[in-house]
């Protein structure tokens, strides 16, 4: 039984005993009813239809494992990614500070983990941040061997950044935000840890791009807009040197 035929089932059950009483009113009050239920679909979907778009793909991530590290790193670190991703350029186009302190979320193999750290300097502080434990074990590794002192590796549960309350000056997503459930109350709880001055990044790819996550799973750039407007965010900047992504900073709402 569909759920407008049980719910005027319901309305008639309830309306019996008042058309009992009242006999004129059973067939106004019936066809009142069918209109209201059956032939004026606003009146039931119409506010459900009016819903952003952005709220039901934002509460589902794309998962997958990426416990083959050896894999991800022949893909991750690539000659032929540097020449798309173009990642000095998008250093500079941060205007990192020495002493500045970046979140690079979901570091993965440490691709820009190890350039946030030589951007900062020595008093600046690299928190490279991932919820997969080979990834984080691979990445303690990189550390520990390049003798990157400013860089601190932590493992995470899945929806959760582990930043202390307005620690950071950058928090860094590179096609990371799409792996995220719940994705617009996890962005509103990320802007606690930003200092007064403080800016999340995101780099993501653009829906016609040759590389990237499957289509389905992309974040478009107007979803992203979206979705951090609705977490509480406004666009400060926008880069369009990338050949494959989408490249916005963003920072809390006064």
């Amino acid at each position: 039984m569909s759920y407008r035929l049980l719910v005027l089932k319901t309305y008639y059950k309830e309306l019996s005993p008042m058309t009992d009483l009242f006999p004129t009113m059973r067939q106004p009050l019936i066809r009142l009813a069918a209109f209201l239920l059956l032939g004026s679909g606003t009146i039931l979907y119409g506010q459900e239809s009016e819903a952003p778009a952005t709220e039901p793909k934002a509460m589902h991530g794309y998962h997958h494992s990426f416990h083959d590290v050896g894999k991800y790193a022949r893909l991750f670190e690539s000659k032929e990614r540097d020449k798309w991703q173009e990642p000095d350029r998008v250093i500079e186009a941060l205007n990192l500070k020495p002493g500045s302190v970046v979140a690079d979320i979901g570091a993965g193999t440490g691709y820009f983990t190890r350039r946030f750290s030589q951007a900062v300097g020595a008093e600046g502080k690299v928190y490279a941040i991932d919820s997969e434990p080979a990834m984080a074990d691979y990445l303690r590794k990189e550390v520990k061997e390049k003798g990157l002192k400013n860089v601190t590796v932590r493992l995470v549960k899945p929806g959760s950044a582990d930043l202390e309350p307005q620690s950071v000056d950058r928090i860094f997503f590179c096609v990371v935000l799409h792996h995220v459930d719940n994705r617009i109350e996890y962005l509103r709880k990320l802007s606690g840890a930003l200092k007064p001055e403080g800016r999340i990044v995101l780099i993501d790819f653009k829906p016609n791009s040759p590389v990237g996550p499957p289509p389905a799973h992309r974040i478009l750039e107007e979803e992203a807009k979206e979705e951090f407007r609705q977490a509480g965010y406004r666009v400060v900047k926008e880069y369009d040197f990338l050949p494959y992504q989408y490249f916005l900073e963003f920072a809390p709402e006064k």
